[in-house]
């Protein structure tokens, strides 16, 4: 029998089409999770002039599996009441939650410092440091009221290990990110609840490509085309290719597994050899 055959996850970000956490969430169902993906679906509440994940993803997403095994919520990551919602509707549909991954993250800002607005700085850290602490604080909760010996994982990034130019508001809330799982990890622990995060080098999703994205930022940086940037970063990485959201979900799954019960305040590199400490 599957080992992870009825176990709950829920999946924070799940809903973009191409994305890491579509893939994560999907990759738990075919691992044997009961999943409940989430993703904004249109504006966050804190910010309502950036559009973020379109609800016909997350709808699509739905439309796809029997509810017998993954259905969807709507879920602004940084607003607490909809991330305590979130949890107890997985424990209502498919009960106790035993794996929570938070996926939702953003690619907004990507310019010098001297340059970058407030506005910009702020919707990164609301979204990737405080959207991390509301969703793994919740999970946290949870979890040790169940009693369950519960699985956190957070996608960070390498640009939370080492800082990247252009991506001072990024990096911030990703170093945020690793330092939270630390120091959850540390008081967790005896609760037999690890928490980890998974750091992905530059992995190809369509936020890549959208205007303002990396892409188009360090390609002009460079004065090279979009094209001949991607191909040069590709070499640059020692296994000479881009990462995939397949790659970031099966490094998820392990973390999620039994295998992994000695594993906790990790900070995973998925990296293909660009992110090495």
């Amino acid at each position: 029998m599957n080992a992870a055959a009825g176990r709950v996850a829920v999946v924070a970000g799940g809903g973009r089409k191409g994305s890491i956490g579509r893939e994560v969430a999907e990759h738990l169902v075919r691992e044997g999770y009961r999943v409940v993906a989430s993703d904004i679906g249109g504006t966050l509440k804190t910010h309502p002039d950036y559009e973020v994940a379109p609800m016909d993803d997350l709808d699509d997403l739905a439309a796809s599996y029997d509810p017998a095994v993954l259905i969807t919520r709507r879920c602004d990551v940084t607003d607490e009441a909809q991330v305590k919602a979130l949890f107890d509707d997985a424990e209502a549909e498919y009960g106790v939650v035993d794996v929570a991954v938070n996926c939702a993250g953003l690619g907004i800002g990507l310019k010098p410092v001297v340059d970058l607005e407030l506005r910009d700085w702020q919707v990164n850290i609301d979204v990737m440091a405080t959207g991390a602490f509301l969703f793994a604080r919740q999970a946290a909760r949870t979890m040790v009221a169940a009693e369950t010996p519960g699985r956190i994982i957070t996608i960070a990034s390498q640009a939370g290990k080492t800082g990247v130019r252009l991506l001072a508001a990024y990096s911030a809330a990703k170093f945020a990110v690793i330092g939270l799982t630390q120091a959850m990890a540390g008081e967790l622990g005896r609760h037999g609840i690890t928490v980890n995060t998974v750091c992905p080098g530059t992995i190809e999703t369509p936020l890549l490509a959208v205007e303002g994205g990396v892409y188009q930022t360090f390609s002009k940086a460079s004065g090279r085309s979009s094209d001949d940037f991607r191909n040069r970063l590709a070499d640059y990485i020692p296994v000479k290719r881009l990462g995939t959201p397949a790659d970031v979900a099966h490094a998820v799954a392990y973390l999620a597994s039994a295998e992994a019960s000695f594993v906790t305040g990790s900070a995973l590199n998925v990296a293909g050899g660009e992110e090495m400490h």
